[in-house]
């Protein structure tokens, strides 16, 4: 099915990110704002040069949108010569969702791909958001062991899981309020999740990133707290 693509120059109030890698920020934004399960929806991107705050030209990207560990939408390597584009979606259902926006290459020039991830909330707020609902975050600096060994393989899921639970009720780490999800009896997370701590872990995405994939394990019962 052919997918249009609109070209637009600038957008209003998107919420703008810095790709995992650091080398271009991202801005994002919906029409309409707060879209509900059957709109027509418009994903808006614009892709900014860091240096010059302005739109930066010929960008090859991809996107991917989620519903938990599901891909219901993407596109392949796709080139804009002018640093903006619309997308046209349906979200079907009320649920959270994160659209994925990849860099491949800048300028014509290949560069290793480099993420930035928004979180949609379908039929709830609506609004794009930086991953957090409003109040506190608080997170420890040696928290950032544990996303580490865990998006390296050297502890598992429950693991991760039942640490991060824990820290929670022990107020170790404070997120921003968030409804639980009725208990899964399989701990199963997201790709994605274990991909943002690793970046975490590392300093490429900031504290409101991190915590979006773990009020995602809490609105799923993956964490229960």
């Amino acid at each position: 099915m052919a997918i249009t693509i609109l070209i637009i120059p600038v957008y209003a109030d998107p919420i703008v990110k810095t790709t995992s890698g650091g080398t271009i920020n991202v801005g994002f934004v919906t029409d309409p704002v707060a879209p509900n399960p059957g709109d027509q929806t418009q994903i808006k991107l614009n892709f900014i040069n860091k240096q010059s705050n302005s739109l930066q030209q010929h960008i090859d990207y991809k996107i991917s949108v989620m519903q938990g560990s599901n891909q219901v939408f993407g596109i392949p390597v796709t080139h804009t010569a002018v640093g903006a584009v619309s997308i046209p979606f349906q979200f079907q259902t009320a649920d959270t969702y994160q659209v994925i926006v990849e860099i491949d290459g800048i300028l014509f020039q290949p560069i290793p791909p480099e993420t930035a991830t928004f979180t949609l909330n379908i039929g709830n707020s609506g609004a794009p958001s930086n991953g957090t609902s409003a109040g506190t975050i608080k997170i420890p600096t040696w928290v950032r062991n544990n996303a580490k060994y865990w998006s390296a393989g050297s502890i598992d899921d429950g693991t991760f899981a039942q640490g991060i639970q824990y820290m929670i009720k022990q107020k170790i780490i404070i997120i921003p309020p968030t409804s639980s999800g009725q208990p899964s009896s399989t701990i199963t997370i997201p790709q994605w999740v274990k991909t943002n701590a690793g970046y975490w872990s590392k300093g490429q995405i900031d504290d409101p990133t991190f915590v979006m994939g773990i009020q995602y394990l809490i609105q799923h019962g993956i964490i229960h707290v």
